[in-house]
């Protein structure tokens, strides 16, 4: 019997010692991640050429009058307004990720980092349970985020702040957030994982005695199904809202289009 096998177009031999004494589902998971691997330099070279079009495009609408030049990151990060407030990210997840999904969370936290440095009123913002494999991935695939500037901690957030002052955000909260207060620490939780681990982020405060709420999103957007958002988004909202004071705006700005598209806004 033949032990050739295919894999999304790749052939394998199950006969291979790599492979021995792992189930087919860890065999699909390792195949997955070669795969990922190997298409990383051409996933670079589209990003690369995605963006620089995007740039020309951009130019060619201002020299057009069509759009406003905006301020350089550079000018707004100046304009920043840092206030009591801190915006923690949860990196204690490293685990529970593939490669694939752990270079996803990467990219959001850039987004998340860049979006807070040159918001309005930007929050003080941490990384706790900053783990191995979480630096593993930034120093290979993000190296400037050693420039960042923010606080990385290897404790968990219990250990760095005073839990009184700690909200987990999590969908699954029965609590809704009407606003948000100076003196407390907001924690997002900093995992991608395709909806896989229901109520991981509930759970995990619920246990740790830690008061828990959700951005109002229903109270101003009619969804037909529940939206997932990435850390960077949830970051972007609440920075949104301490700019203009109004969640549905910053739903609505935050939010991609695609996401939007059979949403109703509910009037106040």
């Amino acid at each position: 019997m033949s032990t050739i096998r295919n894999f999304q177009g790749r052939e394998y031999d199950i006969s291979d010692p790599k492979f021995e004494g792992l189930s087919k589902r860890a065999i699909k998971k390792l195949l997955r991640n070669e795969v990922w691997s190997e298409q990383k330099e051409s996933r670079k070279t589209y990003q690369r050429e995605k963006f620089r079009l995007k740039r020309k495009e951009k130019r060619q609408q201002i020299r057009e009058g069509l759009v406003e030049k905006q301020p350089s990151k550079k000018k707004l990060a100046a304009l920043s307004q840092v206030i009591d407030m801190g915006l923690v990210i949860d990196c204690g997840f490293s685990e529970l990720m593939t490669e694939k999904e752990l270079y996803s969370y990467v990219t959001q936290l850039s987004y998340a980092y860049g979006r807070n440095k040159v918001a309005p009123k930007a929050m003080k913002m941490h990384l706790t349970s900053f783990d191995g494999p979480l630096q593993s991935m930034l120093d290979s695939k993000l190296p400037s985020w050693q420039q960042w500037q923010l606080q990385k901690h290897i404790l968990s957030y219990m250990d760095v702040f005073d839990p009184n002052t700690l909200v987990y955000l999590s969908a699954d909260s029965d609590n809704v957030i009407h606003e948000l207060e100076e003196g407390k620490h907001y924690i997002v939780g900093g995992i991608v994982d395709k909806n896989r681990y229901k109520n991981l982020c509930q759970d995990k405060a619920t246990q740790q005695g830690i008061p828990t709420a959700r951005l109002p999103i229903g109270d101003y957007l009619s969804l037909s199904t529940r939206k997932v958002l990435t850390v960077n988004q949830v970051c972007e909202i609440m920075l949104k809202w301490l700019e203009l004071r109004d969640w549905q705006k910053a739903f609505m700005q935050v939010i991609p289009e695609r996401k939007l598209k059979d949403a109703t806004p509910i009037e106040k």
